[in-house]
């Protein structure tokens, strides 16, 4: 699943209404990074 968000706070609410409240919880495929002055994140 890639999640898009504007800011990093939208980005971790995003990842929280998945129900991924910790690091220890996220299994990232593709680490948080910019692109197009948004924040992009590839998840499991």
């Amino acid at each position: 699943m890639t999640i898009h968000a504007d800011t990093l706070a939208q980005l971790t609410e995003a990842l929280q209404e998945r129900g991924l409240y910790l690091m220890a919880d996220v299994h990232f495929t593709r680490a948080p990074y910019r692109h197009n002055h948004r924040w992009v994140c590839a998840v499991e």
